[in-house]
């Protein structure tokens, strides 16, 4: 069987308003709860991918040292953040973020039809991320991937793949993730786990 888990980065110290935080590392709490989420992985991991941002890297370098999967074949995937399958452009994303508020632009990306300035329109950044997802199975015997991304990316493809948009409640706690599967019928299936 091929599996995918998206998992968001563990826990990092708070980010404060109107900064981006790309130097803001692991806590020694999220490294640790790290250590457990790999654990409790089964079967052979095929794949490590992971945002470039510090933060995802120390993820996936975690997971793979707990499952043993080499360090030096874990890829950076932009797709998976800096910038990411939903933004087209880092600046303009961000000045939504800080004009609107966090709030307001992460309900948007739950469940708006239209995308703001700096961000992909959702059909197309959908079908980019689903398409890549196909050309990882594809490619790969059975087993799982493990690709490392931020709470927004993962928060966007849950929402946009479940029957019902999330609410804001509902926003992926660190090490919240996402499993993907394909179906009896060929299709995905997407199971969000907060």
């Amino acid at each position: 069987m091929k599996k995918l888990i998206l998992v968001r980065h563990a826990e990092r110290p708070e980010i404060k308003d109107n900064e981006v935080g790309l130097d803001v590392l692991l806590t020694e709490q999220g490294k640790q709860d790290t250590q457990l989420f790999a654990r409790r992985l089964q079967g052979n991991i095929v794949s490590i991918k992971t945002s470039s941002i510090g933060r995802c890297v120390q993820t996936a370098e975690i997971i793979a040292a707990e499952t043993g999967y080499s360090l030096d074949e874990i890829k950076h995937c932009k797709l998976l953040g800096n910038p990411g399958f939903i933004i087209a452009s880092g600046s303009l994303a961000w000045k939504q973020w800080q004009e609107k508020g966090h709030s307001a632009v992460n309900e948007h990306l739950l469940s708006a039809t239209q995308s703001l300035p700096g961000f992909v329109d959702f059909t197309e950044a959908l079908n980019t991320f689903t398409q890549a997802i196909i050309d990882a199975f594809q490619a790969s015997p059975n087993g799982t991937h493990i690709w490392v991304t931020h709470d927004t990316m993962l928060a966007t493809l849950a929402s946009r793949t479940s029957k019902v948009p999330l609410s804001l409640s509902e926003w992926p706690n660190f090490l919240g993730y996402v499993i993907v599967t394909l179906d009896e019928q060929g299709e995905l299936a997407f199971e969000y786990h907060q």
